[in-house]
């Protein structure tokens, strides 16, 4: 009588065990629509920031060195890849100012101020726009410069054997 319990037990843990593993099987991405995707993402993410470009130098300001690069995103058992961008911002006047400056210069654009402080000590700005989200602020190792970064919602998925990216994969996005 004892027996049946844990017998009827290990039936019941193996079967979850296949419907779980069962349930995982064939969802690794293909290779080659994970690729299309980031390519897509990329496009979109550069687009932007040349959009960007344009509304902060109508707001007075200078947009120089974009560069964009892909990230590996996830953990062994979840694999994923992020494009995210940055350029550097240059105008003149305080720190604060010129946060604020291009704050408002992104917002004339459409883009909507979610957080930030452009009187504190170190001066930043978050915003959102669509499924795009921004943060511009100061440097704080390295030459003092105001960076603005830019990234996509969500990331694409490829699959758990794929490579990691390399560290050093920027390239120069043409603003023109």
């Amino acid at each position: 009588m004892k027996l049946l319990p844990l017998r009827l037990l290990l039936a019941v843990v193996l079967g979850l065990g296949l419907v779980f593993g069962l349930g995982s099987c064939g969802n690794d991405p293909d290779p080659e629509q994970a690729a299309e995707d980031l390519a897509s993402m990329k496009s979109a993410v550069n687009a932007e920031l040349r959009d960007m470009a344009a509304a902060l130098t109508d707001g007075g300001l200078t947009v120089e060195r974009a560069r964009g690069r892909v990230e590996s995103e996830g953990m062994s058992t979840y694999r994923a890849e992020d494009y995210k961008a940055s350029a550097v911002v240059v105008g003149e006047g305080d720190e604060g100012a010129q946060v604020d400056q291009a704050a408002a210069a992104l917002e004339g654009a459409g883009w909507t101020r979610k957080a930030g402080d452009a009187a504190a000590s170190e001066p930043w700005v978050q915003l959102e726009r669509d499924d795009f989200r921004t943060t511009i602020a100061w440097t704080k190792v390295g030459d003092r410069e105001l960076v603005l970064d830019l990234d996509q919602a969500g990331e694409v998925k490829v699959p758990e054997d794929s490579e990691p990216v390399e560290r050093d994969n920027s390239e120069e996005i043409p603003l023109s």
